[in-house]
């Protein structure tokens, strides 16, 4: 369902013309909502500089599930460090920052395999990336702001019910299989 057809829903289910901007603005606080439990696969890679330990994360970054060093015959993960760790190998995420521990020696580049945000939506063309039979979440959703906004309290509380009950077949569905899978090309386990 593109944005167009969702900000159409929204209007339809409570018989008004809403700002396309209101609705967007919903749509997207629903994505972010989500987002938590969305299993949202993304991969990036990051090119170590030799001398230098500091590195800035991916701004969706939710949460790192693999950092692979690939520049060997066979590829080797490194691990997560505990923050008062200053002897092992691996990594840590400080703040904005991935920090590779000890410092590279020379340049490479390591590949990120990560949960990140659900992408906002911004024209009336753009799909969100959950799966097309959740799409109706970002409608009621909207329908249960539109409610809020309106001041119809018995209308908003049935609306954001029915929201909540299926953000948690949603989350049901998350749990069982990720929405995005990376291929598994490395020999690498997720």
């Amino acid at each position: 369902m593109k944005l167009s057809e969702i900000i159409n829903e929204v209007n339809k289910d409570i018989d008004d013309d809403l700002d396309t901007a209101d609705i967007t603005s919903w749509v997207n606080r629903c994505l972010d909502d989500l987002t938590p439990f969305a299993n949202y696969l993304k991969q990036a890679t990051v090119s170590l500089v030799a001398g230098q330990s500091n590195y800035p994360k991916p701004a969706d970054l939710i949460k790192i599930d693999q950092l692979v060093d690939t520049s060997q015959a066979v590829p080797y993960k490194l691990r997560e460090l505990p923050l008062g760790d200053f002897i092992s190998t691996g990594y840590k995420v400080i703040g904005s920052e991935i920090v590779i521990q000890p410092m590279p020696k020379q340049a490479k580049v390591l590949t990120l395999f990560y949960e990140g945000a659900l992408p906002h939506l911004s024209t009336a063309d753009d799909v969100p990336v959950i799966r097309a039979d959740f799409h109706d979440l970002l409608v009621l959703y909207g329908v249960a702001r539109a409610r809020y906004q309106d001041e119809e309290e018995s209308l908003q509380a049935g609306a954001m019910t029915e929201y909540m009950r299926r953000r948690q077949q949603f989350i049901y569905e998350m749990r069982k299989s990720p929405l995005i899978v990376i291929q598994d090309f490395m020999g690498i386990g997720w």
